[in-house]
């Protein structure tokens, strides 16, 4: 996190690493690179505000950065700055950005050691990283977010109590990222569950088929199917016969209608399948569950 003037206010420890780094090339390379690169990130905060939220750039030595501001009643005053990330494998990245830039005889391995730390992700990863960067920052750029008044403008400080509870590690924010996935797949799970359920319970007395559920939740049966066995550790054919099972036991306890009648009340076309399916759930079959219910 950096102020407006380019002042660091909070940094990770695999950043503080990278800028040590970045001073020991420093004493190989002409140029000032720990300079520049600290140019870039600042100028690059500053962009992430005038772009609307979210600014993606590159360093002076080919390391992937990205930005979003912090805005309080309507004043830009921090900046979260994510980066860097390396978006080709190390020894390609030292071949094609730094192999210009180090002396003759330069030692590589030395330098790779000292690059190791920073990651390697796929562009589509980087992505999800600046995506998560923007919705904490969407937050924290709300002062109620964090149970506080910005009368007096101290709002930096408590944004760096806030920050230094995120873990440090690319991977921890991944995973933080992946496990609000998770989270959001299985609300958009349980809702679909109750949609077919419902479904279901509407139309159990008539043929129901997998396809005319998908169609009614807007998914294909192969994803429906998948869900449905994810959620319940039930196939649908299960659901739907225990709805029309959970039916039948109703009408044998409570009513004088005839075993080929529930049958066909319940969705049961064949009589001997329904005898089938009841006994299957009951452990016995219609006829023996009303003499002993209603005895």
């Amino acid at each position: 996190m950096i102020a407006l003037d380019g002042t660091p206010l909070y940094e990770t420890e695999p950043y503080i690493a990278f800028k040590q780094t970045l001073a020991w090339l420093d004493r190989f390379v002409d140029g000032g690179l720990e300079a520049q690169t600290t140019a870039s990130v600042v100028s690059g905060a500053m962009q992430s505000y005038r772009f609307g939220g979210r600014f993606f750039f590159y360093s002076p030595i080919g390391l992937f950065h990205f930005a979003s501001p912090i805005v309080t009643n309507g004043r830009h005053s921090v900046t979260a700055v994510g980066g860097p990330i390396l978006m080709l494998p190390l020894e390609e990245y030292i071949s094609f950005d730094l192999e210009g830039k180090l002396p003759e005889g330069f030692d590589r391995g030395e330098l790779a050691q000292k690059l190791s730390a920073i990651p390697v992700f796929t562009p589509d990863v980087a992505n999800t990283l600046a995506e998560q960067l923007l919705i904490n920052v969407k937050h924290l750029s709300d002062p109620s977010y964090l149970g506080i008044a910005d009368e007096e403008g101290r709002h930096s400080e408590y944004l760096l109590a806030w920050f230094s509870g995120i873990p440090s590690s690319y991977e921890a924010i991944l995973n933080l990222a992946a496990e609000q996935q998770r989270e959001k797949a299985a609300k958009k799970h349980e809702r679909v569950i109750d949609a077919v359920k419902k479904y279901i319970e509407q139309n159990y007395s008539g043929k129901i088929t997998l396809d005319d559920v998908a169609r009614n939740v807007y998914l294909s049966p192969s994803y429906l199917s998948k869900i449905i066995k994810l959620r319940t550790d039930q196939s649908f054919r299960h659901l739907v016969n225990m709805t029309r099972i959970t039916e039948a036991v109703r009408l044998l306890e409570h009513t004088d209608k005839s075993l080929s009648e529930i049958a066909f009340q319940t969705g049961f076309e064949d009589h001997s399948y329904f005898t089938k399916v009841f006994k299957r759930h009951t452990k016995m079959n219609p006829s023996e569950y009303r003499r002993k219910h209603r005895s």
